[in-house]
Formats: structure tokens, sequence, C-alpha cells
């Protein structure tokens, strides 16, 4: 199970859901071995993300780091999204070896939404 702070950020839901419209860039990953899937959609706009939602089925640790995903990356830059991510995941108490999978799978959703 997550930790403390990353289970608040699950349970808190943010950015759960879908993004329509222009300027909306969908990114999937799947975990090949445990089945965890995550699906993120991205609105930018030029080299900023503006808004992310996403959706997520699997382990709590693949909900967690997309939901803080959602709620960190708003109005970041498209290049320091990911270092912006892995930052907020050891603010929020890291991750256990066996949970690491979900940061690379969402990493892998965000780099196929904003290439």
């Amino acid at each position: 199970m997550v930790g403390a702070r990353l289970r608040e950020v699950l349970l808190a839901g943010a950015g759960m859901g879908d993004l329509e419209g222009d300027g909306v860039h969908l990114g999937r990953a799947e975990h090949p071995v445990c089945g965890d899937t995550v699906q993120l959609a991205v609105r930018r706009d030029g080299d900023r993300i503006v808004e992310v939602k996403w959706r997520a089925a699997g382990c709590p640790a693949s909900m967690a780091v997309a939901a803080l995903a959602a709620s960190t990356l708003a109005n970041v830059p498209v290049a320091a999204a990911a270092d912006t991510l892995r930052s907020a995941i050891t603010a929020h108490g890291g991750l256990a070896a066996h949970e690491r999978h979900a940061e690379a799978m969402v990493l892998r959703a965000l780099a196929a939404a904003v290439p």
C-alpha cells in the first residue's frame, strides 16, 4: 500500500476523469506483468501543460501517481514535467520498490501524451 501522503492524494481523487476539446492529447501505458493501466489526458498551451486528467486501473500506487500528476503538472513546462513529477513523488514520501512501476508507467503515459 502507498504511504500516507500519497494515499491522501489518491483518496482526494484530484484530476480523475476526461478532458475534451482543442489541445487535448492522450497518452496510455500498461504494465506488461501486473496489467495496471494509466491513461492521461493532457491539455497544452504551447510548451506548457495546462491541465491533466487521468483514468487508471490497478494498484493504489498507479492511481496515486496518476492523481499526483494531475495535481502537480498544471502550468509546468512540458520539458520539466517528468522531473516535476519525480520531485512530487519524493516530496510525498516516495514509492516502495514494488510500487516503482507506477512512476514509470505514468511517465510513459505522459511521454505519449506530450511528445
